[in-house]
């Protein structure tokens, strides 16, 4: 059971193998890395940004919320010739549960993430279709938006919780989850039931199993969409270009958290092609990056993300390889500190090159 994910994702991968455009020249790739830590001074910062800058890394996504620090980190960033992308986790917040309990997501158990969030504790999913979230988002990442020196603001956790888990987590959480089970599948909350039952007359707890139904499945991928539209709308308003963080494949995406990314008005996608989390080799990246590549017929660039942790330096330069052979525009890694100077030594020439 646990090799069904596997199975299901492969066989899209092998119908989308055969198209995928030649990799591009490396004037027009960019490779980026994801990045936290205390940015209160730039100082410690500035000698492993000009590192990165010569180990062949383009362009930095630091994980801030706040636009005085996102100010500060773009700063030091382009003093060493990088472009800084801000980070900001989107649909999971928690912190608003006592003020507006209301606002977040709600599984099919009839259990809120403010009170009972699926997995671990900080997982507080807000519902997508909540009129104040979204304009609670709108409005962050409009502030956001106003920062100068900020390329892009990126999207991550822009998605529901984990309906199914990546494969390789089950065991971690003692769960076989052969199939969608009513504590992880989201959002059964008011608003989602009522907008839901207005365009089609159903009420999805109505239904027999709601995960076969087609229509509930899709307004669970247009509910995501429309989050990501809107955000386009603000970044797009600040003259700032929309990128997000997304499930490894289009495949995988939609069935583990409703990402249907390739519908997505982003000007750029980042996979986590973390192939430790699926059980895969590390050739199974470049496999990944195809059916991506294949999935946006070439509309916005990609850029493969590597999950570090799981890859020696050997097998650093490797994936990276494989991502650019399988049509991505550049690597984003996870996460810049990661990297070992054995890891830069190894990944420089791939990048560079």
């Amino acid at each position: 059971r646990k090799d069904f994910l596997r199975l299901m994702a492969a066989g899209a991968m092998s119908l989308a193998a055969g198209c995928v455009p030649e990799p591009r020249p490396r004037a027009k790739r960019k490779h980026f890395a994801w990045l936290r830590g205390d940015f209160s001074t730039m100082e410690p910062w500035k000698p492993k940004f000009a590192r990165w800058k010569a180990a062949g890394i383009d362009a930095l996504l630091p994980n801030v919320s706040e636009p005085e620090v996102l100010a500060r980190v773009a700063e030091a960033a382009a003093a060493e010739g990088l472009e800084t992308h801000a980070w900001i986790v989107t649909m999971m917040r928690g912190g608003m549960e006592e003020e507006h309990p209301e606002w977040y997501a709600v599984n099919r158990l009839g259990q809120s993430t403010a009170t009972d969030p699926p997995y671990v504790p900080y997982y507080k999913f807000l519902c997508p279709n909540r009129e104040p979230v979204r304009a609670h988002l709108a409005d962050h990442y409009g502030r956001m938006g106003e920062v100068p020196g900020v390329a892009s603001l990126h999207l991550d956790y822009i998605r529901f919780p984990d309906v199914i888990l990546p494969v390789a987590l089950w065991d971690k959480y003692g769960l076989v989850q052969d199939k969608e089970y009513p504590p992880f599948d989201y959002c059964y909350c008011d608003v989602c039931r009522a907008k839901f039952k207005a365009q089609t007359g159903l009420d999805p707890l109505d239904l027999d199993y709601p995960p076969s139904n087609e229509a509930w499945v899709r307004f669970r991928y247009d509910s995501i969409t429309e989050v990501v539209t809107m955000l386009a709308d603000v970044a797009h308003a600040k003259d700032r270009a929309l990128s997000a963080a997304v499930f490894p494949t289009p495949t995988i995406a939609r069935r583990l958290v409703r990402q249907d990314w390739p519908s997505w008005p982003l000007d750029a996608v980042h996979p986590m092609i973390y192939h430790s989390f699926y059980n895969e080799p590390v050739s199974w990246i470049e496999q990944a990056t195809r059916e991506g590549v294949a999935a946006l017929g070439g509309r916005i660039p990609l850029y493969a993300g590597l999950y570090v942790p799981a890859l020696s330096p050997a097998e650093l330069a490797e994936a990276a390889r494989g991502a650019l052979a399988g049509g991505a525009d550049g690597i984003t890694l996870f996460e810049a500190q990661h990297p070992t100077e054995e890891h830069w030594q190894q990944l420089a020439p791939v990048l560079v090159s």
